[in-house]
């Protein structure tokens, strides 16, 4: 297989002139994206390290097709006032269910469904990324909370290589301020490093309001914000 057909793309944070993608190559691997017919520096990846690449110069209320490797996708700019738009809200999910409430191939198919509504983009309520069973077990670490992450990645791939995603965290995240005690090693930082890592969400920025708080050992929260959309 195509060292570049298996890296994870995934789109966050657009704009009315760019757009994020989230990279994770399986292996080491240099990378650049094509896009309008231009290319962006190339990055140097480690293998299941995420990296970000910005898209920009581009133009309002436009669907752009871009490339990485043989992979390929779409992405939508701010809508014009007054147009009409589809996205999609999801929440709950908890993957670490299984059998109870998660069953895998299910929602692999749901994702599928929301992939044929083309969303510019989509919505994730929270408890999608629970760490709760990492807390009572023990086995609490930034390891095991990247890959709590990264596993919904695998479900979210053929979704978010063309429609931008947005997380706000659930009560099972274990994000809460209560949690944070100062150190580096808590749920509450855990939770931040790997939301922020392994996703492209906005902060504050002329296009998006939202939290503005840096937080110690995290940085900017990207856990809330608003925007206009058509």
């Amino acid at each position: 297989m195509s060292i570049l057909c298996a890296m994870l793309l995934l789109l966050g944070r657009p704009t009315d002139h760019s757009v994020t993608l989230n990279v994770v190559s399986p292996v080491d691997a240099t990378v650049r994206v094509e896009y309008d017919a231009r290319q962006s520096p190339a990055q140097t990846l480690k293998a299941d390290v995420p990296a970000e690449f910005e898209l920009t110069g581009l133009k309002p209320d436009t669907r752009y097709a871009y490339r990485v490797g043989v992979q390929e996708g779409t992405f939508q700019t701010q809508r014009a006032p007054g147009r009409t738009f589809t996205f999609g809200v999801q929440g709950d999910s908890h993957p670490e269910r299984n059998g109870k409430m998660f069953n895998a191939g299910l929602y692999a198919q749901t994702l599928c469904n929301v992939v044929q509504d083309a969303p510019d983009f989509y919505v994730m309520l929270g408890d999608d990324f629970s760490i709760e069973r990492l807390v009572e077990r023990q086995t609490l670490s930034q390891s095991a909370v990247d890959s709590v992450y990264a596993r919904q990645r695998d479900f979210l791939g053929a979704l978010g290589r063309s429609t931008a995603l947005f997380l706000v965290n659930g009560n099972h995240e274990q994000a809460a301020r209560y949690s944070l005690d100062g150190t580096a090693t808590n749920c509450a930082v855990f939770a931040g490093r790997s939301r922020t890592r392994f996703f492209p969400l906005p902060s504050p920025d002329g296009f998006y309001s939202g939290d503005a708080e840096s937080v110690g050992h995290i940085g900017l929260l990207r856990d809330y914000y608003a925007w206009t959309w058509g």
